[in-house]
């Protein structure tokens, strides 16, 4: 690591405002379907109070990513949390189900930008050679808000006063928008004809095309790690390991953790490759296992598995796309790539739902893997038979 350092102050500042904005996201989504009962709704309307944040933040990252090096990269972080701010102030003084879906997707536009300024900031603050390193410590922020959210959101809210959890939710905020004024980034200069494409309204615009197939490849793969997510705890109780669910995310987590420290020195020092498709068979083999135990340590073990291949695909994938951007389209590319990959984790439990209604929770597991297969098969085709090809001609040239 010589040269230029990696992990710095504004490195730092900006992953903590992610890890902020982040644990308010999932301290909220463990209690907000409980919180919506207070005002009589039914299940499918506490659904939708949920659904709305994610509808949010897709939409945020299509009609604005595009905008972020225009207006600046720490101008529109500073905005965002801003409104984060003040939207969870108001969550304090909802009393209708209209009322809080306009809270919640007001919310979810403002962390939606939130996410994609800090990852924009953090790439811009990483040397191009540490790319996979750099940004793979900026991604621990987010596995930490995914173990202790949660838990956030269930120790404050257990006694069914959700307003402390409110109250916490703002506190996070005020303290992301004190980092954000203190975080330092250099700002892109546009010339007339990139200023020109930022402002147009067609797809070009919207969409960074490079980020595409691999935003496809997360999309499909986030179908199948769904189906992990959103059943773990009706199948647990079908297979008798019900105790053990509680803490499955922990392995998943600690899975997710380690991913995280070595995964992206890997990439930088011997390419995507070498670290991909250990992470697609890890999370398969482990899907594997988890679809057929009834054992609970075993039932464990495959959460760190399953975490462990799960964080990779995502992180590499977007660090390669942002390697192959130019810097002054970091946003659209961020947002790009991120909001494939929301619609498939949106998506996921719904097509899952109706496979488990077909087959079962097992079998539903197995076609999971069938998933993620055709991820890996995208992966090789978008980008990694072409990373080996050229890999074989270098070391031809050498020799």
């Amino acid at each position: 690591m010589s040269g230029e350092s990696v992990v710095t102050r504004d490195l730092a500042l900006t992953s903590c405002i992610n890890a902020c904005t982040s644990l308010n996201y999932y301290a909220l989504l463990i209690i907000i379907v409980q919180y919506s009962s207070a005002f009589g709704a039914s299940s499918m309307e506490s659904g939708i109070a949920a659904g709305l944040y994610v509808l949010g933040g897709i939409a945020s990252k299509l009609l604005f990513g595009r905008y972020i090096e225009l207006f600046g990269r720490k101008r529109t972080l500073v905005t965002a949390i801003s409104v984060g701010l003040g939207v969870s102030l108001l969550y304090l003084f909802v009393t209708s189900m209209p009322a809080l879906y306009a809270v919640r997707l007001v919310h979810g536009l403002s962390y939606g930008i939130v996410g994609v300024c800090t990852c924009d900031i953090a790439a811009k603050l990483v040397p191009r050679k540490n790319k996979g390193e750099g940004l793979g410590y900026y991604y621990l922020s987010s596995t930490i808000s995914t173990a202790l959210g949660p838990f956030i959101g269930l120790t404050l809210g257990r006694t069914g006063d959700y307003g402390l959890v409110f109250l916490a939710g703002t506190a996070l905020h005020a303290i992301s928008l004190a980092l954000a004024l203190m975080v330092r980034v250099e700002e892109e200069s546009l010339s007339q004809d990139q200023a020109r494409e930022v402002k147009g309204f067609g797809l070009r615009s919207m969409v960074q095309a490079s980020a595409v197939p691999l935003g496809l490849t997360s999309m499909v793969f986030y179908l199948s790690y769904s189906g992990v997510l959103s059943f773990i705890s009706s199948y647990s109780t079908e297979i008798g390991v019900a105790e053990a669910a509680a803490y499955f995310y922990l392995a998943v987590s600690a899975g997710t953790l380690v991913s995280r420290l070595t995964s992206g020195k890997r990439y930088d020092l011997h390419g995507a490759n070498r670290v991909m498709i250990p992470g697609f068979v890890s999370f398969m083999a482990g899907m594997l296992v988890f679809s057929q135990t009834s054992d609970s340590a075993i039932f464990l073990c495959t959460g760190f598995f399953i975490g462990y291949g799960s964080s990779i695909v995502y992180a590499i994938c977007l660090t390669i796309v942002l390697s192959k951007s130019p810097e002054h389209k970091y946003g659209v590319t961020t947002s790009t790539f991120s909001m494939l990959s929301d619609t498939g984790t949106g998506l996921g439990p719904s097509i899952m739902g109706a496979v488990v209604a077909l087959v079962g929770y097992r079998d539903m597991y197995i076609f999971g893997i069938c998933v993620c297969a055709v991820s890996l098969a995208m992966y090789l085709c978008f980008h990694g038979i072409r990373e080996a090809r050229n890999k074989q001609t270098r070391q031809g040239d050498m020799g």
